[in-house]
């Protein structure tokens, strides 16, 4: 019972990086999106560009907090269940 304990905690904290890196790329691809719609306007001299990116929010995809709290839940019952006996 050991081991599956430690696999849910290994679990857990894969799923709590893998939000992580999600949640990451979405604020790149956010950045990347606002200098390709900054770039021509300076080049150019005319027209308005938003003066920051519009990052992405922790709640805008589903499956950032999903896999987050899912996470958390994971290591909390695996460390539970290892103090429990």
């Amino acid at each position: 019972m050991k081991i599956a304990r430690f696999n849910e905690f290994i679990l857990g904290c894969c799923l709590i990086v893998f939000s992580g890196i999600i949640f990451t790329f979405e604020r790149f691809i956010s950045v990347f999106k606002w200098v390709g719609e900054s770039a021509p306007v300076k080049i150019n001299g005319s027209g308005s560009y938003p003066t920051e990116p519009v990052m992405a929010g922790f709640f805008d995809n589903l499956f950032v907090p999903l896999l987050m709290f899912s996470g958390v839940y994971l290591i909390v019952m695996s460390i539970y269940e290892q103090k429990k006996q």
